[in-house]
C-alpha cells in the first residue's frame, strides 16, 4: 500500500526550518496540514527501520524538539506513564512471540511511536503553549476544507486529495472503494472510510467548542457572516457534511451519542442537560447491545428460517457480534501480553479485527487493552475535575466538547479499529486532555490577570 519516495523527506525539512522559529509553530504550520491533508500512502524506506509516511516525517523532530524544550516545566501524571507502560507492554509481546529484532522494528513503527510523539506534543504545546484556540481553530478549518473537497469524492468518484498529490509523489495504490446504499463512502487523505469518520468526529466536536467561543467572544467583534451564516457555522457543516459523506455507521453513532454530552455545556441549563444525556446514553447502550445479541441469534438460525432477508444494518451487527465470539477464546488462550500483532491465530470467516478493544486483547493481551481502556478513563476524570473546578463558561464548554468526543470515540472502537491519522489525533487529544489539569498555567479562554477599578 506504501509507495516508496524520497520527496517525503521535504516534510521533515521543512519541520526543521519552522523549528528554528519556535516548536508550536512548525506543530501548527507543518504537522497539522500534512496529518490532515496529504495521503499517507507515499513513504520513505530506509533499511531495517519502518516505512515512514509524510506526516511521520514532520512528527519525528516536532515530537522530539516538544519534549526536549517541555520537559523540566511539564508535571508528571498518571496517563503519561500509562501511555509509555502501552508502548512498551506491545515492544514486550513482540519480544515474547516474534524476536528481539522484529520487536524492535515494530517499535520504531510510527503507529506506536508516533502516538507516543503525538501525546507528548499535544500534553505540551496547546495548553503549555497558549495555543488552545489556534489549535482548535486550525484543525477545523482543514477538516471543514476537507469536507467540502470531499464533495467531488462522494458525487464524481474522484479523489482529489490523491489526484493531486499524484502529481508530485508519482502513482501509489491506494485503499479500495467501497459502496453503501449505491454510495461512495468518502475517505479524502485518510485511511479508509471508517477512519475518515473518526478524524471528521474529533473535528466536529473541536468545531462545536469553536462556534461557543466565536459567539461569546470577550473582545465584542462580531463574527462575520456569509449568507446569512456565522462562518463558524459554515465550518461545522463543512466537517459534518464529510463525517456524513463517510456513511460509516459507528463514526455517526458516536457523534451522536457524545454531542448529548457536549450540549450539556453549551446550554444555559448544564445539569438538567447532562442527566438527560447521561439517560439517553445508557439506554441507548442497553438497546443496542440487545439488538446486537438479537441479529446474531438471528443469523445464527436463517438456516432454518430460508425466507429471512437480513438488511446491511442487521447483518453488520451480527457480523460485530460473532466476531467477538470468534475471538474472544484467542485472546484468552493469548494470556496477560497476547499474541502480537503478526503473529496470532485468524479466523477463516473474519479478514480483521474490526473492534479495536477486541483487537489490543488478541494482540497485546490483557495488559494492553487495560492500559488503553486506562488512558480513556484518566482523560474522562481529568474533564470532570475540569469541569467541576471551572467558572468560565468558554472553559466549561470546551471540556464537554471533550468528554463529548472522548464518549465518542469510545463508542466508535467497539466498530473499527484505530489506526492512521485517527490514531494520531486520538493519543494528540488524549496528551492535551491531561494538559488541562496542570495548574502551571491558567487556562487561556480567560485572561491571565484582570485590573479592576478601585473607588476610594
Amino acid at each position: 500500500m506504501y509507495q516508496a519516495n524520497l520527496v517525503v523527506l521535504l516534510f521533515g525539512v521543512i519541520a526543521l526550518v519552522r523549528l528554528r522559529e519556535s516548536v508550536e509553530s512548525a506543530a501548527l504550520n507543518v504537522f497539522l496540514p500534512v496529518l490532515l491533508l496529504v495521503p499517507a500512502i507515499y513513504s520513505l524506506h530506509i533499511p531495517h527501520l519502518p516505512p515512514i509516511s509524510c506526516s511521520d516525517a514532520a512528527l519525528i523532530p516536532i515530537g522530539f524538539a516538544a519534549i526536549a524544550s517541555r520537559f523540566r516545566t511539564l508535571r508528571l501524571r498518571r496517563t503519561d506513564l500509562w501511555i509509555l507502560a502501552f508502548a512498551f507492554a506491545g515492544f514486550y509481546t513482540d519480544c515474547l512471540n516474534l524476536d528481539v529484532p522484529t520487536a524492535i522494528y515494530n517499535f520504531l513503527d510510527p503507529g506506536l511511536l508516533g502516538g507516543v510523539l503525538a501525546y507528548f506534543v499535544g500534553r505540551s504545546l496547546i495548553e503549555q503553549g497558549g495555543n488552545r484556540e489556534r489549535f482548535v481553530r486550525r484543525v477545523v478549518v482543514l477538516l471543514a476544507v476537507v469536507g467540502v473537497i470531499s464533495i467531488a469524492e462522494f458525487a464524481g468518484h474522484r479523489n482529489l486529495f490523491v489526484a493531486t498529490t499524484h502529481r508530485f509523489f508519482g502513482r501509489a495504490d491506494y485503499w479500495g472503494d467501497q459502496y453503501r446504499s449505491g454510495f461512495l463512502r468518502v475517505k479524502g487523505p485518510f485511511m479508509g472510510a471508517e477512519e475518515a469518520g473518526i478524524v471528521f468526529l474529533i473535528g466536529f466536536f473541536l468545531s462545536l467548542w469553536l462556534r461557543f467561543r466565536s459567539r461569546s467572544d470577550p473582545s465584542g467583534t462580531p463574527e462575520k457572516k456569509y449568507l446569512g451564516v456565522r462562518l463558524s457555522t459554515w465550518w461545522i457543516i463543512g466537517i459534518a457534511a464529510g463525517l456524513a459523506m463517510t456513511l460509516s455507521r459507528g463514526p455517526l453513532l458516536g457523534a451522536a451519542a457524545g454531542y448529548l454530552l457536549a450540549r450539556a455545556g453549551l446550554v444555559r441549563h448544564k445539569r438538567a442537560a447532562l442527566i438527560v444525556a447521561l439517560v439517553l446514553i445508557a439506554a441507548g447502550g442497553v438497546l443496542a447491545y440487545r439488538k446486537a445479541a438479537a441479529y446474531s441469534r438471528i443469523y445464527d438460525d436463517q438456516a432454518t428460517l430460508p425466507a429471512y432477508n437480513p438488511s446491511e444494518a442487521s447483518d453488520s451487527a451480527a457480523y460485530r457480534t460473532r466476531l467477538y465470539e470468534a475471538y474472544k477464546t484467542v485472546a484468552e488462550r493469548g494470556g496477560f501480553f497476547g499474541w502480537s500483532a503478526t503473529a496470532y491465530p485468524r479466523s477463516a470467516s473474519f479478514s480483521s479485527i474490526d473492534n479495536e478493544y477486541l483487537l489490543l486483547w488478541v494482540t497485546q493481551g490483557k495488559i494492553g487493552v487495560c492500559l488503553f481502556m486506562l488512558i480513556i478513563a484518566e482523560g474522562g476524570l481529568t474533564i470532570v475535575a475540569c469541569v467541576v473546578r471551572s467558572r468560565d463558561p468558554a472553559d466549561i464548554a470546551l471540556y464537554s466538547c471533550l468528554g463529548g468526543m472522548l464518549v465518542g470515540l469510545a463508542v466508535v472502537l467497539t466498530t473499527v479499529f484505530l489506526a492512521g491519522q485517527g490514531s494520531t489525533l486520538f493519543f494528540l487529544c488524549s496528551g492535551w486532555i491531561q494538559s488541562l489539569a496542570s495548574e502551571a498555567w491558567a487556562p487561556v479562554s480567560v485572561p491571565r490577570f484582570a485590573f479592576r477599578k478601585v473607588y476610594t
